[in-house]
């Protein structure tokens, strides 16, 4: 049964937004720079996944809110952070003194007993034990876990992974959708405007560019041992993949998606979100970035930058660690894989007969800064011939995709065969 404390909507609602944000802000000043990165990356996936969760729930009817102002979607947006910074900041800054498991309990419990008692600024419905629950299982534990992974620096490809989805939604829809409201709009109406040729090519040119970004994120992941998150950065400088052709490919994504946002959904507000994202690209980040890899890895880096740009790719690669491509010369399917390399001249890329491989191959194997094998394998040493094929390589590596197109490959003749290596 909820008790109301008979505080007036504009207290409640100034107590909930300032009260957590202080107590981060307190927090903060004694965490160590990985932590508040960390504490940065949960509040974000709160912000924006309670976002979602209370435009639901308001139209869901689970609970609404009993105020104006600041308002997205007839959610109190100043609430939200407030919430965010409890359910996301809050767990990581603490974990010094606190389990993180043990302030996600506690929080839990205060929430549920605590939702009650804002009337009459948030208005609880019969059912909306739904909504605690969906804001539960999508914002607060999935940010404490990015944000203690983070901290702990483990399971690389989870947090990676986590980092894909939060900056995949804020340049997808939170960009767009401060732009709607902006002009007035919603998605429902700029979507029914979608169509024709133009808005088709523009459409599968954002998803080649997304499999680009996220081949520079799997680089960092795979080769560098970090994510694009500038407080988990790589360990070792990543010149393969996308950054053999430009330095900034992740960026370069991000304002490419923006201008084709733009385009798509004729929002002159979308196109100024791109220029600042460039103007903050090519000002503060480019300055941190250059302070902070010259000192950390010295003549590489600088050598390194010497001869890639920052925003227009190169047309061949440059900085790939040498590698060897093992194909068959006397299994018929894979015959032709090494002689169609050999003529297109591939960089930092040597062309073997599977058969000369001291292990016996049953599939074409490249070996170099990771080892693949299979239609993964060619897919890799495409990135040795141009950009162009490149491309073609880092679409066949696709998440979900590759795995595919494998399965296409072996269901065409195309499986592993026993090669004997050579005496």
């Amino acid at each position: 049964m909820s008790v109301e404390t008979g505080l007036s909507v504009a207290a409640l609602r100034s107590f909930a937004a300032l009260v957590p944000m202080l107590l981060a802000g307190a927090l903060w000043l004694t965490a160590t720079p990985r932590v508040r990165g960390a504490a940065f990356l949960a509040l974000l996936w709160n912000l924006v996944a309670l976002l979602l969760v209370n435009a639901l729930a308001v139209q869901q009817q689970w609970w609404s809110f009993g105020t104006e102002g600041t308002m997205w979607a007839a959610v109190a947006v100043d609430v939200v952070l407030g919430w965010a910074a409890l359910w996301g900041a809050v767990p990581i800054l603490s974990m010094e003194w606190v389990r993180p498991e043990v302030t996600v309990c506690v929080l839990v419990v205060a929430d549920v007993l605590a939702m009650g008692s804002l009337r009459p600024l948030v208005a609880l419905e019969s059912t909306w034990w739904w909504g605690e629950m969906l804001a539960v299982s999508v914002a607060l534990v999935p940010g404490v876990v990015l944000g203690v992974l983070t901290v702990r620096e483990r399971a690389l490809r989870v947090r990676a992974s986590l980092q894909v989805v939060l900056f995949g939604t804020l340049i997808g829809f939170v960009i767009p959708t401060v732009a709607f409201e902006l002009s007035g709009t919603g998605w429902f109406v700029r979507l029914r405007e979608v169509g024709g040729v133009f808005d088709w090519l523009l459409i599968q040119f954002g998803v080649l560019i997304s499999i680009l970004a996220l081949r520079a994120v799997a680089e960092f992941a795979t080769v560098g041992g970090g994510t694009p998150f500038p407080w988990d950065p790589p360990k070792r400088m990543v010149v393969t993949g996308p950054y053999a052709y430009v330095t900034n490919p992740m960026q370069l994504s991000a304002v490419a998606l923006l201008v084709i946002a733009a385009a798509l959904f004729r929002e002159p507000s979308i196109a100024v979100a791109a220029v600042i994202g460039v103007a903050f690209s090519a000002g503060l980040a480019a300055w941190h970035e250059r302070t902070e890899l010259d000192d950390r890895f010295g003549s590489a880096w600088l050598e390194y930058r010497a001869s890639v740009r920052e925003w227009r790719p190169r047309w061949t690669p440059v900085g790939l660690a040498p590698a060897t491509l093992y194909a068959s010369v006397t299994c018929d399917p894979c015959s032709s894989v090494g002689p169609w390399f050999e003529r297109r001249a591939p960089v930092g890329l040597v062309v073997a007969a599977a058969e000369t491989h001291s292990d016996a191959l049953t599939r074409v194997r490249y070996e170099g800064a990771v080892t693949l094998t299979g239609t993964r394998a060619v897919a890799a040493a495409l990135e040795h011939v141009s950009l162009g094929w490149a491309l073609v390589g880092w679409t066949m590596r696709a998440p979900a995709l590759g795995w595919f197109l494998q399965l296409l490959v072996d269901a065409c003749g195309g499986g592993p065969r026993t090669i004997d290596a050579s005496d």
